[in-house]
């Protein structure tokens, strides 16, 4: 009943202008000339442009619990004669189709036919006769679709509120990159920016949100109303949010006295309070260093219990998954808050670069998330200079995705897109990690002041528009001048995947040579595949500091260099990369890294915090590659018995845990390694001990310490977690864990004691949490258990969403896969369920095609890589997951090369270092 009003209601409005969408033939055109047939062009045509949406929802979670209705009408300028209007659709049904001449008062324009085009998701409207050049025109669609497909698009969540026990409802959306379509017949590529008027019809105790401020509420009676909302300013479809629900919020305001609102279920009301002050706080600061004000008229932040995704940048309507937006300093640790705080300031960002400013398509999807995560960091040290963000994002965002773009199933950052799933894929470490790094390494040879410049010219030459990389060019361009061709250089970082390892030597006293070639982590990959038109060469900013101080950069352009460096003495080490902003690798003569290690014994305060992180991470990534011997590399590591600070610490633990991985089936290997890791770490471990306390940082480094120790089987760590552990599972109250240590607590006391009757005491506490982010923290726990029976009930309980959200359920997969113990299962369990998953997620998916990539990575030997490709060849039908299969398979012959090459000498180094290393201890 509720769909035939709404599309009679449609029918009468517009005089009887739209025909009956299921009287025409709904074919696929397949075979015809694609020159004639724009629907069988992925991209749609460019002569089609949307200049507003008036958009009507109805979603009837309060009726069936399933559907929604709607309609729709877009405005088009036509500015090539055509018959054929397209817009994108899914999973949805068009009920109604209708176009109107605007140019002729509105009048009817008879179709020829409409029918569906699935192959790229569209809708097709032709018409009896030709749209002349210069026409505009109204589209008008109704259509209605369902709330309870997936997670994306238009759909419904629900939670229990714990102050009443009562269960409620909310239809929320959720378009990025390409499920707008999903939710409305729309243009659903981020080039046609266009203004929304959105109306939606709700409960009228319930909140309507969308990105703009409500221009009215027609009150339709005592239950229903209808709000509809101010137009918006030219923006992506992606961009569009519209949200029906009970949540209340507080407020406060931006400096310029811009509403600023955070909503949340009522029952966590009460954790809004530190997203509400870093919300304004640091919007305020992008305000300020950009000189641009906040172009819409009020500004919301809401925690959704159901998202796919940490967060979704919706313009004036920005949505959360909860463990990423609440904060309850009662219940979780400083660093959740930190996590809190970097999303907030990743998506006040995109207010600026991805909103203000957005690319013209995914392929460029850089200039939105590279962009936001390089000045996430900007934000959260304006907010919160304790945190350090500056140092971590050299470790965990530089460091990191290094590795991932060391294999030759990398990909360029700029990179042809021309469907949903290549799209959805796009949105991945290169786009985020390897963007913002490179506008790191900008920042570093421009400087701070000149590089902000030349972005605050990128931004205003461009707001409100689309952009590719070249517009960026020719902003910065504007502002450096012509010292450096900004296209010339930066276009051999985005156009080419990977980066150069920079092999330096001096050639006599004060002149050095420096040579360039591609850094892969595989030794046997071909260094010239896949092609790149640029040669896999550089223009890399190769600077340096020498042990008395001096700095200097000079450039490699696309070649080698040499040069001379005047306060460098033949018995002193020079330091290549000294702040870490380049995005390369530096391998020194043996004799210099010599150096290096008879440096850091004496006097490691020698080099920054920032240069032994970076040192550290060249040598273990050198060794990794066969450049650089390991005996030299473990050599480097014996001063890290003395170490104290944060980002060394932080910048082994990835290679280390490699290193465990691939040792774990070589038992007496294995122990020796453990042997190893707890004397180099056991010094500041007992300093810290598995307490709480000190500053943030010395926060990160004890949580890092604990991971060390207790992953590798130091007694003391693992005593004391489980001590605390098991009292805390007697009474939670009583003997509560401290919140900063919650995390390592609960997992390795699950490790070490985890049989079923902890397990099921840490479910319970699980399923009744009130803290998004204690549940995830009691999750890990449940994945740590050693027994795989419960692992298995663990899996099975991830099936039934009324046990786990969907949303969780890669979660649970993620952190089962890093669970040694349990990875093998966890890989039988996933094939022999592959066929349910697939029906559950579907392939275009993004976390669906980065699941079985990250179970099997670690994988080091013939026997399994073989099982791998015989289970791929099985199911060829990758999804958004192509490339991450590619990568998996490199990652595993590449570690089964390094169990060939370094196991032996890795094996010898243990025998002769680990006995004598208390020399090394200053007792």
């Amino acid at each position: 009943m509720m769909c035939v009003c709404v599309a009679s209601f449609f029918i009468l409005i517009l005089s009887n202008q739209l025909v009956d969408s299921t009287k025409f033939e709904r074919k696929r055109a397949n075979g015809e000339p694609s020159r004639l047939l724009a629907w069988t062009n992925p991209f749609l045509p460019d002569y089609i442009i949307p200049t507003a949406y008036s958009l009507y929802l109805d979603p009837n979670f309060y009726y069936d619990g399933t559907t929604y209705q709607g309609r729709v009408e877009i405005q088009l300028s036509i500015l090539e004669t055509t018959d054929t209007v397209i817009v994108h659709y899914k999973d949805m049904n068009i009920v109604l189709s209708g176009l109107r001449d605007r140019d002729n008062g509105n009048a009817v324009i008879p179709l020829s036919r409409v029918f569906s085009y699935d192959t790229n998701q569209y809708w097709v409207v032709q018409t009896q006769q030709n749209i002349t050049a210069g026409s505009n025109v109204t589209l008008l669609l109704t259509f209605n679709g369902f709330l309870t497909n997936g997670i994306v698009g238009f759909y419904k969540s629900t939670y229990v509120n714990a102050l009443t026990g009562q269960q409620s409802w909310l239809a929320t959306s959720k378009f990025q990159p390409s499920d707008a379509r999903k939710a409305f017949p729309c243009l659903d590529e981020p080039r046609f920016r266009a203004r929304f008027t959105v109306t939606t019809r709700h409960w009228s105790n319930f909140t309507a949100l969308s990105n703009m401020p409500v221009q009215n509420v027609n009150v339709l009676d005592t239950t229903w109303s209808e709000t509809t909302f101010q137009t918006s300013p030219p923006m992506s479809t992606y961009l569009v949010c519209f949200i029906v629900c009970d949540f209340p919020h507080k407020a406060n305001s931006l400096q310029d006295g811009t509403p600023h609102k955070v909503y949340a279920r009522p029952d966590r009301l009460d954790q809004v309070d530190y997203a509400l002050w870093a919300g304004a706080t640091i919007e305020d600061y992008f305000v300020n260093l950009f000189s641009l004000p906040f172009p819409l008229p009020k500004l919301d932040q809401v925690a959704i219990p159901d998202y796919p995704s940490g967060a979704t940048e919706h313009w004036g309507l920005i949505t959360y998954r909860e463990t990423r937006l609440l904060y309850d300093a009662a219940q979780v640790s400083d660093y959740d808050r930190q996590r809190v705080l970097g999303i907030v300031s990743h998506e006040m960002a995109h207010n600026h670069v991805g909103n203000l400013v957005t690319c013209h398509y995914w392929d460029e999807i850089w200039l939105n998330e590279g962009f936001a995560s390089f000045y996430e960091r900007k934000g959260m040290v304006h907010a919160d200079s304790s945190m350090y963000a500056d140092g971590q994002f050299f470790t965990r965002v530089v460091q990191s995705v290094m590795g991932s773009d060391s294999m030759n199933s990398s990909r360029p950052v700029v990179v042809p897109i021309s469907s949903p799933d290549e799209a959805n894929a796009a949105f991945d470490a290169i786009a985020y990690d390897k963007g913002s790094s490179l506008l790191s390494m900008m920042e570093g040879f421009l400087g701070p002041d000149l590089f902000n410049k030349a972005i605050t010219r990128f931004l205003t030459d461009n707001a409100f528009a689309t952009v590719v990389s070249d517009d960026l060019w020719a902003s910065m361009q504007k502002e450096v001048g012509d010292s450096l061709d900004m296209k010339e250089i930066m276009s051999t970082w985005i156009y080419s995947m990977g980066y150069p390892v920079i092999e330096v030597s001096r050639i006599s006293g004060n002149r050095f040579e420096a040579k360039q070639q591609r850094f892969l982590m595989d030794p046997t990959s071909d260094p010239d595949s896949p092609p790149s038109e640029y040669g896999y060469s550089w223009y890399v900013p190769l600077n340096y500091r020498t042990v008395n101080g001096s700095v200097g950069l000079t450039w490699l352009n696309k070649t080698s260099a040499v040069f001379d460096i005047l306060d460098a003495d033949e018995t002193e080490w020079v330091k290549f990369n000294y702040d870490h902003t380049g995005f390369y690798r530096v391998n020194y003569p043996i004799y210099m890294w010599a150096q290096f290690e008879a440096q850091l014994l004496i006097d490691r305060k020698a080099f920054t915090d920032v240069e032994r992180a970076n040192l550290l991470s060249d040598s273990q990534a050198l060794s990794r590659a066969e450049q650089l011997a390991y005996d030299t590399t473990m050599d480097l590591t014996k001063y890290l018995i003395h170490e104290d600070d944060f980002l060394p610490w932080d910048s082994v633990l990835s290679p280390f845990n490699h290193i465990s991985n691939m040792l774990y089936t070589e038992i007496e290997d294995y122990i020796l390694w453990q042997e190893y890791v707890i004397y180099v770490t056991r010094r500041l471990m007992d300093i810290l001990q598995v307490a709480d306390g000190g500053t943030y940082i010395e926060k990160l480094t004890r949580t890092n310490l604990i991971k060390l120790s207790c992953d590798n089987n130091y007694t003391p760590c693992l005593t004391n977690t489980t001590a605390l552990f098991l009292d805390w599972l007697v009474d939670d109250q009583a003997s509560p864990v401290p919140n900063n240590l919650k995390r390592e607590v609960y997992a390795f006391g699950m490790w070490t004691s985890g049989e079923e009757e902890a397990w099921d005491i840490v479910w319970d506490r699980y399923t009744t949490a009130t803290s998004g982010q204690e549940q995830d923290n009691l999750l890990y726990s449940l994945t740590r258990t050693q027994d795989l029976t419960l692992i298995d009930r663990l899996l099975g309980y991830a099936m039934d969403e009324s046990k786990i959200r969907s949303q969780d359920f890669f979660t649970v997969i993620s952190y089962i896969q890093s669970n040694r113990v349990a990875n093998n299962y966890l890989w039988n369990w996933v094939q022999d369920n592959y066929d349910a998953l697939v029906n559950r997620f579907g392939v275009s998916n993004r976390s669906f095609g980065r699941m079985v990539p990250g179970i099997v990575s670690n994988y080091n030997t013939e026997e399994q890589l073989q099982e791998v490709l015989d289970f791929f060849a099985l199911y060829p039908d990758a999804g958004t997951g192509e490339r991450a299969r590619e990568e998996a398979l490199q990652n595993i012959r590449a570690n089964i090369r390094w169990m060939a090459s370094n196991l032996e000498t890795l094996r010898t180094w243990l025998i002769d270092n680990t006995p004598s290393m208390r020399k090394y201890l200053r007792i």
